[in-house]
């Protein structure tokens, strides 16, 4: 085969890969989409687009009547559910609203959704560093199932004395789309982060408020970068090869409060790599909580500002672990818990 030749199939070749791997998220199904229902603490039920009318409203696929309703796109849209209709076209459900707009491939609706979403945390974190210092804690993969768990069973000696709220996830709950949500306020339809495929953001983020204010700012992750922001963030290996970068990451933050660093965004890995190997609710993934707690409350007495902690996307249980990314409670609905240590 001669040169030519083989430049000419790598082209194609590439063409293919990049039409595939797009695929998912321009549309053309293959199967029928599923649009999920659920609530803060169950999943209720799944619509079977075989069964619904070609066009139809919330309360005809209800069993009791909802006070609040918010339905969630493929794109990340994110919509009050106020006196519009449903379309079915046999292979994806498109929401119309009162004011004729269209919101194509609907993927669930949560019924009386909580009050707080991930998306407050950047409004949050710029109301605290306007005050004094503050430290948001990524505890990636950590669902609120997962953590009303480990609380029962003792594994969070230190958090579970702390108010947590249940905060709304974002579609699709996967950390490239949670982590943009939680440091730019916006949803994945705004600030262009939708799935694990993209990494630049339309918008804004938090540590760009940071350092026009002049906050001296630490962005503390794991052995890769997630998204490109405005700041640099501090990589940290897995040192010790114990499977985990978490220890590394909490030395990390303990070097930056020395460093009298008044703005830390700190994002710990390990629960969802135990989630993902063994199942959120297994010993494993309870004991890399358990050591992630015990981090915190030594974070905790040594900083002297507001400590914000939550989660990018939680996790469901599945016959080989664990896994996230789906339209269920478990992987959308996530503890959400404020401490003041000095503001």
């Amino acid at each position: 085969m001669n040169r030519k030749v083989i430049i000419i199939f790598f082209v194609l070749l590439s063409a293919f890969l990049t039409s595939c791997g797009n695929e998912e998220y321009t549309g053309g199904f293959d199967e029928p989409m599923d649009v999920n229902i659920i609530t803060s603490e169950e999943n209720i039920k799944t619509i079977d687009l075989d069964t619904v009318e070609a066009t139809f409203t919330l309360e005809d696929i209800l069993d009791e009547p909802a006070e609040e309703a918010l339905l969630m796109g493929k794109f990340g849209e994110v919509r009050a559910i106020e006196g519009g209709y449903f379309q079915n076209s046999g292979q994806s459900i498109d929401y119309i609203t009162e004011e004729n707009e269209k919101v194509e491939d609907i993927v669930g609706i949560i019924i009386e959704p909580p009050s707080l979403s991930i998306t407050k945390a950047y409004y949050h974190m710029k109301e605290e560093m306007e005050k004094g210092k503050v430290m948001f804690l990524l505890l990636d993969g950590f669902g609120y199932h997962q953590y009303e768990y480990a609380k029962e069973k003792g594994y969070i000696p230190f958090l579970e004395n702390q108010e947590a709220l249940k905060a709304l996830g974002v579609y699709k709950p996967v950390t490239n789309a949670g982590l943009g949500a939680i440091i730019t306020g916006k949803t994945p339809e705004e600030n262009g982060v939708y799935s694990r495929e993209q990494r630049e953001l339309r918008t804004d983020s938090i540590f760009k408020i940071a350092l026009d204010s002049g906050k001296n700012t630490k962005y503390i992750e794991g052995n890769i970068g997630i998204l490109n922001t405005e700041i640099q963030p501090i990589l940290n290996l897995d040192e010790n090869k114990n499977g985990y970068t978490d220890d590394e990451v909490f030395a990390s933050i303990l070097k930056a409060i020395e460093e009298n660093t008044s703005f830390i965004f700190g994002h710990f890995h390990g629960i969802d790599d135990a989630n993902h190997r063994y199942g959120p609710l297994s010993e494993v993934a309870m004991e890399r909580v358990k050591t992630i707690d015990t981090y915190i409350e030594e974070i905790a007495n040594r900083w002297d500002g507001t400590i914000i902690i939550s989660a990018d996307h939680g996790a469901h249980t599945t016959e080989d672990g664990g896994d996230h990314g789906e339209f269920r409670y478990e992987d959308l609905i996530v503890p959400y818990i404020i401490i003041n240590r000095g503001n």
